[in-house]
């Protein structure tokens, strides 16, 4: 684990000095669905991105790194938590539509989770030149399926 987590960093890095990009960081809340919906009632996520774009380019794609927090309310287990580290693509459609998926593994950072396979489809439009807002779906697949549907926002610099 601690050599995939290296191996990302390394990436991000050769990466930043090829290509000109934005960092870009978003918060999201949601509603646990699939296995995680019988012992969660909310989740919130964070994510950080870094696209490597250019002006008014069709296509972004770049790294992904965040954070994600199931509230359990289910006998005396934590909160289900997991690190996912992945890969974002996103179209741009008539400059302010945005629509594309986070795709990766999901490390689960909770004692009872392994982590898994992560994929997030996502839809947004872009308020001002530096705010999104977006709505998602997310499933990572440990022995169970946490599972969510998401809204959020998401600030570019």
């Amino acid at each position: 684990m601690r050599k995939l987590f290296l191996t990302f960093l390394a990436v991000c890095s050769l990466g930043a000095v090829q290509a000109q990009g934005n960092f870009e960081v978003g918060a999201s809340v949601g509603i646990p669905i699939a296995d995680a919906a019988d012992i969660s009632d909310f989740m919130i996520g964070i994510d950080a991105y870094y696209m490597f774009k250019q002006e008014d380019a069709f296509i972004n794609l770049g790294p992904t790194v965040g954070f994600r927090n199931f509230f359990v309310d289910f006998g005396d287990l934590d909160n289900g938590m997991f690190l996912p580290v992945g890969a974002a693509g996103r179209l741009t459609l008539f400059g302010t539509l945005r629509g594309g998926a986070d795709v990766g593994y999901a490390i689960g950072l909770s004692d009872y989770l392994d982590g898994g396979f992560y994929f997030r489809p996502i839809i947004g439009i872009d308020i001002l030149d530096t705010l999104e807002l977006n709505a998602s779906w997310e499933n990572i697949w440990d022995e169970a399926t946490w599972g969510s549907i998401q809204v959020g926002a998401k600030l570019e610099f």
